[in-house]
C-alpha cells in the first residue's frame, strides 16, 4: 500500500521563471493525492504565483519556505557551497539531511547541487563519489545510465561502485536478474581503455547482478541492458546526442508533413495513430535524473524543463522517495565490507 512521501522543491535557479514550476508542482499534487510538496525559493514570489492559481483542493499539502539566497547557474560549486546556506537549495537538501522531507528535486546549479548534497547528506559508506544516473527512453524493461556528467575522468573502482549503484536501482525497479553492461568502443574483449580493461575484471563474479561485458552505445536503447556503465564524459555526450535525435526526428516530422496540404491531410493522421509514439519520444517526459551514491533521494531537473518536464521530475523524484534505492545500496555496500 503506498505511503504519503514529502517533497522539497526547489524552484529557483532554473533557467525558467519560478511561476512554471509552482504550477507544475500544483499540477502535481492534483494528480497525486498522497504527495505533499514544499516550496523553497523567496517567499513574496512564490506566493505571487500561487496567488493566480487555484490551490484549493491541494492547499493542505502543499507548504512554502521562504529562502533569501539563490545559486546562480553559473556560480562555481565551491563558492555556492561557502556562502549560499540561506539559498533555496541548501535549505531543500537541509530538509531532507533533516529527516524531514523524503526527497529533494531542484532544477538549478548542478555542481552546486552535488556539492552542497554531499556535504549535507554526505555519501554512503564505501561510495567515493555519487553519480547522476537517469532512466532511459526504452520499451520493455528499464535501462539505467550512470554517469551522465557528475565525474568526467573515473578509475576502475568508481565504475564499479556506478554498477552497483545502478544495479540496486533496477532491482527496486522489480528487474531480475539486473543485467549490467560497460561502455566501450566495442564488444571484443581486447578492445577500450587500461580503465575500462580493469573495470571489467573488477565486474565479472558478482553475484547480485547478470553482467554482460562490453556493450557499445546502441545497447542502450535495444534493451540489452538494465545498466549501462560509463563515466561522465561519456555518459553526457551520450545523453545529450540522445535527447538531439529525439527532438530532431519531431521537428524533422513537423516540417516534412507540414510542406503541403496534402502532407498536412497525412499528416494529421500519422499524428492521432502515433499520438503514444509521440510521447515516449518527448524527451521532456524522461526528465529527472537521480544522484545515487547519496544517503537520501536527490533528483536533478533540466535547468531549461518547462512544466510538463518538470511534472516528469517530480514523478522521479516521488517514486524514488517510495522504493528508495539507496537503502538497498546501504545493504549491499555493508554486506561487502
Amino acid at each position: 500500500m503506498a505511503s504519503p512521501t514529502y517533497l522539497a522543491v526547489d524552484v529557483m535557479g532554473g533557467d525558467e521563471s519560478p511561476h512554471s514550476f509552482v504550477c507544475a508542482s500544483v499540477s502535481f499534487l492534483k494528480l497525486h493525492s498522497l504527495a505533499h510538496i514544499t516550496l523553497f525559493g523567496d517567499k513574496a514570489t512564490l506566493e505571487s504565483s500561487l496567488s493566480t492559481l487555484d490551490i484549493n483542493a491541494v492547499a493542505s499539502r502543499l507548504n512554502v519556505v521562504h529562502a533569501g539566497q539563490i545559486v546562480t547557474p553559473e556560480e562555481k560549486p565551491g563558492v555556492a557551497l561557502r556562502s549560499k546556506q540561506r539559498s533555496s537549495m541548501w535549505l531543500a537538501l537541509s530538509a531532507v539531511a533533516s529527516g524531514e522531507m523524503q526527497a529533494v528535486l531542484s532544477a538549478g546549479n548542478t555542481g552546486a547541487l552535488m556539492a552542497m548534497a554531499r556535504h549535507l547528506l554526505g555519501t554512503l559508506e564505501g561510495i567515493e563519489r555519487p553519480a547522476i544516473c537517469k532512466r532511459m527512453p526504452v520499451s520493455g524493461a528499464p535501462c539505467f545510465v550512470l554517469d551522465l556528467g557528475a565525474n568526467v575522468k573515473v578509475g576502475a573502482k568508481q565504475l564499479r561502485e556506478f554498477a552497483l549503484m545502478g544495479a540496486a536501482l533496477a532491482e527496486v525497479e522489480g528487474v531480475a536478474p539486473v543485467k549490467v553492461g560497460l561502455l566501450n568502443v566495442g564488444e571484443e574483449l581486447q578492445k577500450g581503455t587500461e580503465v575500462l580493461q580493469e573495470t571489467d575484471k573488477l565486474l565479472r563474479d558478482d553475484p547480485r547482478y547478470q553482467y554482460l561485458g562490453f556493450v557499445e552505445g546502441n545497447a542502450i536503447f535495444e534493451g540489452v541492458a538494465n545498466v549501462v556503465v560509463c563515466d561522465g564524459f561519456a555518459g553526457n555526450v551520450a545523453l545529450k546526442a540522445s535527447e538531439g535525435l529525439a527532438r530532431y526526428l519531431i521537428q524533422d516530422l513537423r516540417r516534412y508533413f507540414a510542406a503541403s496540404w496534402w502532407r498536412k491531410f497525412l499528416g494529421a493522421l500519422l499524428g492521432l495513430m502515433a499520438i503514444g509514439w509521440f510521447k515516449r519520444l518527448d524527451p521532456a517526459g524522461y526528465n529527472g535524473a537521480l544522484l545515487v551514491g547519496l544517503k537520501g533521494v536527490v533528483v536533478k531537473s533540466h535547468g531549461g524543463a518547462d512544466g510538463k518536464g518538470f511534472q516528469a521530475a517530480l514523478r522521479v523524484a516521488n517514486d524514488q522517495a517510495q522504493r528508495r534505492p539507496d537503502q538497498l545500496l546501504a545493504s549491499w555496500l555493508s554486506q561487502s565490507a
